[in-house]
């Protein structure tokens, strides 16, 4: 090896790590920019620099790895993180995460509404919102599937379910504006210049149409909820018979399996959309596959797995009782 190739050898192992620093550097470079007539150059300076950020974080993940200080921090975050109050943690934090998404997606159409209704000439400005309300179109439903805390136990996920019912709906009802917002600026941006008149006309027509979207998604999980109280009821009525029953009881069993069937139907139908990749349904699916199990043990007369399912069906009506509408 020639000297200059041993003098330079540090140099050409670990010159990727400048992507870290570089990358910071230009993502508050464009985030100065994005307040100046400069702001389109700004957002793609913000956003390369994040992702040359982003990219250059693995470089840099071997640096410290023969530093004790480092190894001693690692032992006692994984420590915490097995700790049950640090878990809960973890789990508000990313329900927060999502609710500060939503609450900015919401703040954010207000005030570019503002905008437009202030100054509708300066068309170029808004440019930049279309992709990014089609980002918030895109990707909010799924990012209330993501704040759904892991590790939950089965009694956890029913006690959670109304609480999780209700994200997916409100979730999908912002997604659902934030796509309509997306289209209402795009076709502001293509034909304002040209036909300005067609702008008034076309705000209405969105505006009905999220309102709209918003009350399907709604009434959906009205309509749900209502369903699968009813069904919950005839469940635990037909678990009740088999107990009590002294004749006919192949019968009694037979309705208890068609009564379940109908609430696991209810449980795999997503509260906020009707498409299956996209939706959220009331429970994981492996929570329903544990709740069938017990409710098949019930119905062939265990009497511990009959206890546990009259207290998990309970749980699932007190989910659905503040959502109970007979006329929707």
């Amino acid at each position: 090896m020639s000297l200059l190739d041993r003098a330079t050898a540090p140099v050409r192992t670990h010159w990727r790590r400048v992507f870290l620093p570089a990358g910071v550097v230009l993502n508050s470079w464009g985030n100065s920019l994005y307040g100046t007539p400069q702001r389109n150059a700004g957002a793609a300076l913000f956003l390369g620099g994040f992702a040359l950020a982003f990219y250059g974080m693995r470089f840099w993940r071997s640096f410290a790895d023969g530093w004790a200080i480092v190894k001693r921090f690692q032992l006692w975050a994984t420590q915490r993180w097995n700790e049950l109050k640090w878990q809960e943690r973890w789990r508000s934090l990313r329900i927060a995460a999502w609710g500060i998404a939503v609450f900015g997606v919401i703040l954010y159409g207000w005030k570019l509404l503002r905008h437009i209704a202030e100054e509708p000439q300066r068309v170029n400005e808004h440019f930049l919102s279309i992709p990014i309300l089609m980002g918030a179109w895109t990707l909010l439903p799924f990012a209330a599937q993501w704040a759904e805390p892991l590790g939950q136990s089965e009694e956890q996920l029913l006690e959670r379910m109304g609480a999780r019912m209700w994200r997916a709906a409100l979730g999908r009802t912002v997604g659902n504006t934030a796509g309509i917002y997306f289209a209402g600026v795009m076709t502001y941006v293509l034909i304002f210049t040209h036909r300005p008149s067609l702008l008034v006309p076309i705000a209405i027509t969105l505006g009905a149409a999220a309102i709209a979207s918003g009350h399907r998604t709604w009434t959906r999980l009205r309509k749900l909820s209502t369903q699968l109280s009813k069904n919950v009821r005839a469940l635990e009525r037909d678990l009740e018979k088999i107990r009590s029953v002294k004749h006919g009881l192949d019968e009694a069993r037979d309705a208890a399996h068609r009564s379940w069937d109908a609430v696991e139907l209810d449980l795999r139908t997503n509260v906020d959309t009707g498409y299956a990749i996209l939706g959220t349904p009331p429970l994981p699916p492996e929570a329903t596959e544990a709740l069938k199990k017990r409710v098949a043990q019930a119905i062939e007369g265990d009497p511990a797995a009959a206890k546990t399912v009259q207290s998990n069906l309970a749980k699932i009506r007190a989910a659905c009782i503040e959502r109970i509408d007979s006329v929707s």
